[in-house]
């Protein structure tokens, strides 16, 4: 079994890079944050890994095959705009997110995974640390991401990806290298709990942002903190993906995708809020109920959707979230009549402090869901 990192996130070689603009990678990054967390810290589960820290050439290459199509993910295509995004885009965001560094940051550290930790640990001292290093972190220089610090649940769907070849690993469409390795699951399972050590505290320090900048815990004031970096980003530049409004930095929006009516949107929405067990709670068709008062106006109606569990859990951390409960959908029409779909980024309401690990890690899954569900509703997907 050769190299499990190469296996895992594919062996990119030395690209030619131009000159990033770490503002604008920065301003690019609050569209990653609405998957991914405010530092791309990523959470649980297959759809979220952690993205800061990885090689800017890693970055660069995967990006480049999500804009090729040669990687196929609807949500980040829509989300992300990746298709619209030219080179020096993926450059400024790829230089961005590889410069956050949260090791030993114990805000940050993923969770233990189940599994055998002395069984993993053999696999991965045999197979891993020549090309990863004993302590997981890889060979930036080299191009060899890490592997400490990645979410559990991603590495194996992609281990089950390379096995069932829809995903490609190596470049290779004739690689095998995975159709006998892992025969059990538990293998898997194995390897990845004892990765889920390697980012564990050694070390305990606060995280860095790109040039050096720390982190902050919560509560502590940005403002008056010589170490933070404070960037107004020029806002007259529009940059590809859903946008994130610039006055609070809290509110996301997708236009409906050409040929896609309004009702074909609801009722996609609708399906996949039920594909999500997000309960469609509340529905106000405001310009229709204006228009039956004889007043005339553009379209306007707001869906709320809630996962109880979720939302218990949100508010039960801070009651000043109850302020955003349910979390609603607006399909709005503008002055031109475009149609759009915004929504509440809860991710960014965190207001660049963290909450308790559980909760960001909750914010970010409804999050996701939302943002699944406006997708749903932009492309009459479903």
């Amino acid at each position: 079994m050769r190299s499990i990192i190469i296996a895992l996130l594919c062996l990119f070689g030395s690209t030619q890079l131009m000159a990033a603009d770490l503002k604008k990678g920065k301003k690019i990054n609050k569209t990653c944050a609405l998957c991914h967390g405010a530092w791309g810290q990523g959470t649980a589960g297959a759809k979220s890994p952690r993205i800061a820290g990885m090689t800017t050439g890693f970055l660069v290459k995967i990006l480049s095959e999500y804009r090729s199509k040669k990687r196929k993910n609807a949500g980040m295509l829509v989300t992300s705009g990746i298709h619209k995004m030219t080179d020096q885009h993926i450059e400024d965001i790829a230089t961005y997110l590889a410069g956050i560094d949260l090791r030993n940051d114990p805000r940050f550290d993923v969770d233990h995974a189940k599994g055998d930790r002395a069984k993993g640990k053999k696999i991965f001292m045999s197979e891993c640390k020549g090309c990863h290093r004993k302590n997981g972190y890889g060979k930036p220089k080299k191009g060899i991401p890490a592997l400490a610090g990645q979410q559990t649940k991603y590495i194996i769907n992609t281990i089950e990806r390379f096995k069932a070849r829809t995903r490609v690993h190596d470049d290779d469409p004739e690689d095998d290298l995975f159709d006998d390795m892992f025969p059990k699951r538990e293998d898997m399972e194995n390897l990845t709990a004892y990765l889920s050590t390697l980012d564990d505290v050694t070390e305990p320090r606060s995280a860095t942002l790109p040039g050096g900048k720390t982190i902050l815990d919560r509560g502590k004031p940005a403002a008056k903190d010589k170490n933070v970096e404070i960037v107004k980003a020029p806002t007259n530049e529009a940059l590809p993906g859903a946008s994130v409004s610039e006055i609070t930095q809290t509110v996301a929006r997708m236009e409906l995708r050409k040929g896609i009516s309004r009702d074909e949107a609801i009722v996609s929405m609708r399906n996949k809020a039920v594909e999500l067990n997000m309960r469609l709670v509340g529905e106000q068709h405001v310009s229709k109920a204006l228009e039956q008062r004889g007043e005339k106006t553009p379209y306007l109606a707001i869906f709320q959707f809630c996962n109880l569990s979720d939302a218990k859990a949100i508010v039960h951390n801070n009651p000043l979230y109850a302020a955003y409960m349910p979390c609603r959908i607006a399909m709005v029409e503008d002055t031109g009549g475009k149609t759009w779909l915004m929504m509440l980024n809860l991710d960014i309401l965190v207001d660049n402090t963290l909450v308790s690990k559980d909760i960001v890690k909750t914010v970010i899954g409804v999050n996701q869901k939302m943002l699944e569900i406006m997708v749903a509703g932009t492309t009459g997907d479903l």
